[in-house]
């Protein structure tokens, strides 16, 4: 396996912003109340009746005088106005941020996403790209070039997050499970795209990029196996990617869950221990994206 000449892992500067939507529903009260009196309606005895007064052989006539009345008025039709904002853009960081885990307060509130038992959110830290789609990042995968699995350009990075190439907007937050700390992003793409940047990830690391060298401490070369694995039962397609160190070298793992255009990345270095079994965090977080 040949190493390129320099590759460029995708980074991704994400900023935090929280979007809570008030709905205000108030009720209406007439005071008229559609014709209705609030005064007891009186009825007058029949004129049937009978009565003892004399009937007048000559009555005066009497002019009837009647008020003229007033057309009937129909209510104007009402226009209910939404007190929503606009709904946010899928396709945003803003949105994906709506997605993160909640940390445990937050979660006894309902007021986001929860994580399995033992794991940890750490919301103080999210970070997201803001409220509109940028232009598609550049395809992670290089021709022939593997640097963006090196050891220190991931570290760099934060960790080997393979999720950004081709996406247009992320939010990212750290989590624990255990000893190892554990990378978490949401990434949206155009229509299309999330399906196209997995496929050429999982084609590099299968056949161009199964394996390096690199070197570790004392300049000691280390021969580095990368394995593509496929997961069922997470979103519409998940590929689980380990990089493997054949000696004395820092392992890393990236599980990556495409559900639509939208995908999920968890990774981890074994720095501390062993690395986590990351599929327990995925599926509780791809629920919680629709």
């Amino acid at each position: 396996m040949r190493r390129g000449k320099s590759g460029r892992a995708a980074q991704f500067a994400v900023g935090s912003a929280v979007l809570t939507m008030l709905a205000a529903a108030s009720t209406g009260c007439s005071s008229g109340g559609n014709g209705s009196s609030s005064a007891p309606v009186s009825l007058s005895p029949s004129s049937a009746s009978s009565s003892s007064a004399p009937v007048a052989t000559s009555p005066v006539p009497t002019t009837a005088t009647t008020a003229p009345v007033a057309p009937p008025t129909t209510p104007a039709p009402t226009t209910s106005t939404p007190t929503t904002s606009a709904s946010v853009s899928q396709s945003s960081g803003s949105y994906l941020k709506t997605l993160l885990p909640a940390n445990a307060m937050e979660a006894m509130l309902g007021l986001g996403p929860t994580l399995p038992t033992g794991w940890t959110a750490h919301p103080e830290k999210e970070q997201d790209s803001g409220p509109t789609a940028t232009a598609a990042a550049p395809s992670l995968v290089g021709a022939g070039d593997c640097d963006y699995l090196i050891h220190p350009k991931v570290a760099q990075a934060g960790g080997l997050d393979l999720a950004g190439g081709l996406s247009v907007a992320s939010a990212s937050e750290p989590v624990g499970s255990g000893t190892e700390p554990v990378g978490l992003a949401f990434y949206a793409y155009r229509p299309g795209d999330a399906a196209k940047s997995l496929a050429q990830i999982r084609q590099n690391l299968t056949s161009t990029c199964d394996r390096f060298s690199e070197t570790s401490v004392g300049s000691v070369t280390v021969d580095v196996v990368v394995s593509a694995t496929a997961v069922s039962g997470l979103g519409d397609e998940a590929l689980l990617v380990k990089v493997t160190p054949q000696g004395a070298y820092v392992g890393q793992e990236n599980l990556l869950v495409r559900h639509g255009d939208l995908m999920l990345s968890l990774w981890s270095l074994n720095v501390y221990g062993d690395l986590p079994d990351l599929s327990p965090a995925a599926a509780a977080l791809i629920r919680g994206a629709g």
